[in-house]
């Protein structure tokens, strides 16, 4: 048991962030970030529910003999809600008005990759590559516009009391080895696992969410209007 939770160190990581997110949740409740508590619940499930689908030979979501322990559907679903929660999240936050439009019309983009990706991959058992550079490279741009506007207003310090900050940071690092190492899983098999860069994909997760627990044991209350989308 010890073993396998040491393997799989970044669930730990997942359920600190929840855990944190709801008892740190009046600093932030009347926020865009307000359904943040239910986002890291679904991850941490999602988690959960793939590692059993991987682990347990008696659970299957594929019934193809080669496929049986695949939890990739898990992740595919999981990918789009994760991406359009932070499109809506960085939408509010970001003002200037080319910005938001990248991010809006980027999201229908997106949307319009994910079913175009359907008949490029298989969905049950690929990740669905192409969908995920084109949310990763709208998320990042969304990530390097907000840290842009948070360091043009604070200026002169690192705002490491702002939560959206540390949030911001640790999807941007995520966010650019996440469409790599999908890529070359699925384009290079060989070349990933000579180089086990599943390990890599892990340290990125960690880094994640070690971001946003540094970002919820330090955060001051936070103060953003709900806005509603255009």
């Amino acid at each position: 048991m010890l073993e396998y939770l040491l393997n799989n160190y970044y669930i730990s990581l997942y359920f600190i962030a929840l855990v944190l997110s709801i008892t740190k949740y009046r600093l932030y409740y009347d926020t865009v970030l307000k359904y943040l508590p239910i986002i890291l619940s679904y991850v941490l499930l999602s988690e959960i529910l793939g590692a059993i689908v991987r682990d347990v030979d008696d659970i299957q979501l594929v019934y193809i003999p080669e496929y049986y322990n695949y939890n990739t559907i898990i992740f595919n679903i999981f990918d789009i809600v994760f991406y359009l929660y932070f499109f809506y999240i960085f939408y509010q936050l970001i003002d200037k008005k080319r910005s938001r439009n990248f991010i809006k019309y980027g999201s229908a983009l997106f949307l319009l990759t994910c079913i175009v990706n359907l008949f490029l991959q298989d969905f049950y058992t690929e990740p669905q590559n192409y969908a995920i550079i084109v949310g990763a490279i709208i998320l990042v741009f969304a990530c390097l516009t907000y840290l842009y506007k948070i360091f043009s207003e604070e200026q002169k310090f690192i705002p490491r009391k702002n939560l959206l900050f540390w949030i911001t940071l640790g999807l941007l690092v995520f966010y650019i080895c996440y469409p790599i190492s999908m890529y070359i899983l699925s384009f290079d098999y060989p070349l990933y696992t000579t180089y086990n860069l599943s390990k890599y994909h892990y340290i990125s997760i960690a880094t994640m969410y070690l971001c946003f627990i540094i970002g919820f044991l330090s955060m001051r209350r936070l103060r953003l209007p709900v806005k509603q989308l255009e």
